[in-house]
């Protein structure tokens, strides 16, 4: 009994043996799937914007197309423009040299008598004759030529002219003061004519100016006058022009007046009712655009001269005469150092057909008539 019993449990155990153990279920895992990395988000690239489109402007013009005269068109001076002071004496008449001027300014001296200061480009050095007769300087000239940078030559002036040129730190101008050069040095720069009375007989030219400059202030010569002239279009007369100019600085009896021509549009210059002509070609003087303004004048308290001084940094009325046409202007020159200018009641700046300009500056624009 007992032997099988043990057989039997022999049985069992064998086959307990033959059972594996249970083997551990090792969860799926799912098959990784290939993500696709974003590509990186670049940066933009910077875009260069196309040029603006530039709003076309008018070639300077130098000169009057129909004659060729010198029109001071701003940008187109690479020098000083020299000025030359010029009597208006009756013993000075007639006068060389304005004729050539691209600018003229005609104000009072003294005693209801006026003076010219001339203003030329430096390329008549070659073409220019004399320039006469060189009369003294004023403050009030000199606050205009600064704003030229000129190379400004006279023979003396006012105290209060005279002072101003020499003063510290102006070196907007180049003074040639020919009757202070010692002894016979104003014969390098000029000459008096024995045909005429001194004072009224002293001439110098643009070439002595131009010697004078490269022999005594060379180290002066250079500016900037990229602001220096005006603007300039091709002329436009009207069909109905004003053909009759007419002003008086003191005295009525002492008349200047200008007569427009249709055909060339130009104004041909009269003075006391006469054709003013210049002595060395015996034409009458023509001018493309008149310009007066009004300035106020008052006499210097104790000078024996009897000058006076002209508030010439400021602004005032103005009349612009152009193309045969009126307009009326505001002239503003905002400091000594400053240009003149000329505006439109638009505040535009005027304009001018391509040619000379006359400046006539008066104490009064009721003094101007015309028709």
């Amino acid at each position: 009994m007992r032997r099988w019993f043990f057989i039997i449990l022999l049985l069992i155990l064998a086959a307990c043996s033959t059972t594996g153990a249970p083997t551990a279920t090792v969860p799926a895992q799912p098959s990784p799937t290939a993500t696709t990395q974003p590509s990186p988000t670049l940066a933009p690239t910077a875009t260069t914007p196309p040029s603006p489109t530039l709003v076309p402007t008018a070639t300077p013009i130098s000169s009057d197309p129909r004659t060729g005269r010198p029109a001071m068109a701003r940008g187109t001076l690479t020098q000083r423009p020299y000025i030359t002071m010029i009597d208006n004496f009756p013993a000075a008449y007639p006068q060389t040299g304005l004729d050539q001027a691209a600018i003229v300014f005609e104000a009072l001296a003294e005693y209801g008598v006026t003076r010219y200061m001339a203003v030329f480009t430096p390329d008549l050095v070659e073409v220019a004759g004399d320039l006469g007769p060189v009369r003294s300087a004023r403050l009030y000239f000199v606050q205009w030529a600064m704003g030229f940078r000129a190379v400004y030559t006279h023979a003396g002036g006012s105290p209060e002219g005279l002072e101003r040129l020499v003063a510290d730190g102006n070196d907007l101008v180049i003074d040639i003061d020919l009757v202070s050069l010692e002894g016979r040095q104003i014969f390098d720069y000029s000459r008096r004519s024995l045909q005429r009375e001194a004072p009224h007989n002293l001439y110098t030219s643009a070439a002595e100016i131009g010697k004078y400059v490269a022999e005594r202030a060379s180290s002066s010569a250079e500016a900037d006058v990229s602001e220096v002239g005006y603007l300039f279009e091709p002329e436009a007369p009207v069909a109905e022009p004003i053909s009759t100019i007419d002003y008086f600085f003191i005295y009525p009896d002492d008349p200047a007046g200008w007569r427009y021509n249709q055909d060339t549009n130009e104004y041909a210059r009269l003075r006391r009712g006469r054709p003013h002509i210049d002595a060395v070609s015996e034409q009458q003087l023509t001018f493309k655009s008149i310009v007066t303004m009004e300035v106020f004048e008052a006499p210097i308290i104790g000078d024996d001269k009897g000058r006076i001084d002209q508030q010439v940094v400021g602004e005032g009325r103005a009349l612009v005469f152009a193309n045969g046409s009126l307009q009326t202007a505001t002239w503003r020159k905002t400091s000594e150092s400053a240009p003149l200018r000329f505006y439109d009641s638009a505040e535009a700046e005027i304009v001018f057909p391509a040619g000379p300009i006359w400046i006539a500056a008066m104490p009064s624009l009721d003094n101007v008539s015309y028709q």
